[in-house]
């Protein structure tokens, strides 16, 4: 690889007054509150390396679940195998009858066997000079995984409540599905192309010879899923799960931590597609880069000279600066 000196030229954008939101939030009083609050535009760059000019666009996609998967972990201790078995089942088949009534199909449950393995305690032996401890059975633990496919969002709600009242309450986590996947990446692809010809063009008509340019293009896509975006958040709230008594002191006053969804920031993407949400969405990235060979005719100099005197609009349009 034959290492060239880059110039990179930040072409700025028009500037914007930007107003700092009253309704900050509690997050605002967090220690690295910072790294949640990324919204602030990036400038577009433009960088030039000789007579080679190099321009990209990224874009991004939010898109709404086709299915989640929902995993409770549920855990049975009895006296026999027998009796582990008949008490896990029965706590299952209570929570598939009740989750049947909100539209679950028997279909979409899963159950998956972890582990039944004997259960051990420690005895102790006394003797006249001593004492000893050894294991006893004292009984069998089996655990199980519930795999519940959904299609509607606001169904995880009546799921998490038919489940306590089987005394399952460890969700472990929700899984994120989307049909048409590929469908996501050509539209980004087709709203970037647009754009980068765009791009083109304006560098042409501000000087540039970018249409007897020799060109080299390179694309890249991503997903981010719900349970990769989520973040702690220490709450500004106070619990105790115990109420103040007559003659006796809360003690046990503690501030949880939990956790909030925090999505891809916007700031670096030149195109967001349906940017406003309420449910976590899927976000599917693509960036689009190209590489052009400028004519040999034009200097270097010449080059610099034209795109440090260059803005990009918030439409994506090139335009002149007068700085004399």
């Amino acid at each position: 690889m034959i290492t060239v000196r880059t110039l990179l030229l930040s072409v700025t954008l028009a500037l914007v007054t930007t107003a700092r939101p009253q309704a900050m939030g509690n997050l605002f009083y967090e220690a690295n509150s910072r790294i949640f609050f990324q919204q602030a535009e990036q400038p577009v760059k433009a960088t030039v390396s000789g007579n080679t000019l190099y321009l990209e666009v990224n874009a991004m996609m939010n898109v709404k679940a086709d299915s989640y998967l929902a995993i409770f972990h549920v855990m049975q201790l009895g006296q026999s195998a027998e009796e582990a078995d008949s008490l896990l089942s029965d706590r299952i088949n209570s929570l598939i009858s009740r989750v049947r009534k909100d539209g679950v199909k028997d279909a979409d449950v899963f159950t998956d066997m972890l582990s039944f393995v004997p259960v051990y305690e420690i005895e102790t032996t006394r003797k006249f000079f001593s004492k000893t401890y050894q294991e006893i059975p004292a009984g069998f633990e089996i655990q199980k995984n519930i795999h519940i496919r959904f299609s509607d969002a606001r169904i995880l709600d009546k799921l998490v409540s038919a489940a306590a009242k089987e005394e399952i309450y460890d969700l472990v986590k929700v899984d994120f599905f989307v049909d048409e996947q590929s469908a996501a990446y050509d539209t980004l692809r087709q709203f970037a192309t647009k754009l980068m010809k765009q791009k083109l063009d304006n560098f042409e008509k501000l000087g540039l010879k970018v249409e007897k340019s020799h060109r080299m293009a390179a694309e890249k896509n991503g997903a981010y899923f719900p349970l990769d975006r989520y973040s702690t958040y220490q709450s500004r709230t106070q619990a105790s799960l115990n109420s103040r008594r007559k003659g006796q002191l809360v003690n046990d006053v503690r501030q949880p931590s939990t956790l909030f969804y925090n999505k891809v920031p916007y700031g670096n993407f030149d195109i967001v597609l349906h940017a406003e949400i309420t449910e976590p969405p899927v976000q599917y990235t693509y960036n689009l880069s190209m590489q052009c060979e400028l004519p040999p005719d034009i200097t270097e100099k010449e080059v610099k000279e034209i795109v440090k005197h260059i803005w990009i609009t918030d439409k994506g349009e090139a335009k002149m600066i007068d700085l004399n």
